[in-house]
């Protein structure tokens, strides 16, 4: 196994992560101290994926060089033959490339710049300062190489398109828990997944965000000026009682500015209370959502139901699918995408200017401040025209997602 996640409840969570191991289940020197510095600000499941590239990476050099050698080459600044493993591999990414018709840009960058940062740890702390001129220039050459390298064009970004309005429909009759047609057995079953759909299409929720909210996630406040009246909101937080996460692929917040407080319509929240008060009943965890054993639900659990769900879409649901995204099934991040989508829509069609939507977007949906992902929402906006403001009730909502795709509730 040549990537393990160290976790167990005797260690201490700084030492609880991802390591690679070579093939006498050694760890990888310098893959190991990457981890611990360049890594540390990862989210677990991005420096898994990065780790996984890194030791793609590895075993091609020990291809080229006959040894598995990679750590020795870069504490002895083989610069010579770095450059020649560096080629062979961005060569193999190509070919990759060519047959899977997939880009590897993201596989080269993360390899460069694993070696840069290695080079650059040992180049600046050599104690021989008469050579570091040397090793400056053989570093500057590498970045000078490679940095232009890419192993496929970069297309150009797809515009993020909110899910057809007849698929869209047909979920929520496909998940309504009374519907004739809910493809899942149990009661239980049919509540858990129908609060998780509504969580990521409504509330735009990642589907790590939506697996680590913790039992008491939703809140509620009485309005001091209006006793009748409730507010309700949901805290995108990691779990505060529970020390580890005992999924081996752990699901957790993207970044810092995925923390954060999103309002919840009382239709949304009556169903959180609904699922909870009645069918959530002994786990022995604190997250909202488990497994049919009882434990913490997986994100394998997750794509799982929905690929269910696209296998149930009624076939003019499933053609539209096709003939608008060129897609054979539903993705969990599609909620999120027809969730942005339509809020977006909401939020100008309410009279804001397209820039502060474009900023109550990022808040809402837990983006950085450099991210371009609203702006591809904003092109999606104006190209799909959407007429409808979007509520937060189900047949509003529906009406909305007729207007993505041209069509009128008369229609």
């Amino acid at each position: 196994m040549p990537r393990l996640r160290l976790r167990d409840p005797i260690l201490p969570p700084a030492l609880v992560g991802w390591l690679l191991l070579d093939s006498l289940g050694r760890p990888r020197y310098w893959s190991t101290v990457w981890t611990a510095l360049a890594g540390a600000e990862l989210a677990d499941s991005t420096l898994s994926a990065r780790l996984a590239t890194l030791e793609q990476f590895y075993q091609s050099v020990a291809s080229q060089c006959r040894q598995d050698c990679l750590d020795r080459l870069i504490t002895q600044l083989d610069f010579d033959l770095l450059e020649t493993c560096l080629e062979g591999y961005f060569v193999s990414l190509c070919n990759r490339g060519a047959q899977d018709r997939t880009d590897h840009s993201t596989a080269w960058r993360a390899v460069l710049g694993f070696v840069e940062d290695c080079l650059q740890r040992l180049v600046k702390n050599n104690p021989d300062r008469s050579s570091m001129w040397l090793l400056n220039n053989r570093l500057q050459r590498l970045e000078q190489l490679y940095h232009s390298l890419n192993p496929r064009k970069k297309r150009p970004a797809e515009i993020a398109r909110a899910l057809p309005s007849g698929v869209i429909e047909d979920l929520y009759q496909l998940i309504d828990p009374l519907s004739a047609r809910n493809p899942f057995r149990t009661e239980a079953l049919r509540w858990r997944n129908f609060v998780i759909v509504l969580l990521m299409l409504h509330q735009g929720l990642r589907r790590g965000e939506t697996l680590v909210l913790a039992l008491d996630a939703l809140k509620d406040q009485v309005m001091p000026k209006s006793p009748q009246s409730v507010r309700y909101w949901l805290d995108v937080i990691e779990n505060p009682y529970e020390p580890s996460d005992p999924r081996s692929e752990s699901p957790n917040l993207k970044n810092a500015y995925a923390v954060r407080q999103l309002p919840v319509a009382p239709v949304i929240a009556s169903a959180i209370q609904t699922f909870v008060n009645n069918y959530r009943i002994g786990a022995a965890h604190s997250y909202l959502f488990s497994s049919q054993e009882g434990s913490p639900l997986s994100n394998r659990s997750v794509n799982a139901m929905f690929q269910v769900l696209s296998s149930h879409l009624s076939p003019a649901a499933r053609q539209e699918l096709f003939d608008r995204r060129k897609a054979q099934q539903i993705k969990p991040h599609d909620m999120r995408h027809t969730c942005a989508t339509v809020r977006l829509k909401q939020f100008v069609d309410a009279g804001e200017e397209m820039d502060m939507a474009i900023q109550k977007l990022r808040v809402f949906f837990g983006w950085s401040r450099t991210s371009q992902m609203p702006q591809r929402y904003a092109r999606a906006y104006f190209e799909d025209r959407l007429v409808t403001v979007w509520a937060d009730s189900f047949d509003l909502h529906i009406d909305a997602l007729r207007q993505l795709g041209g069509v009128t509730k008369n229609a």
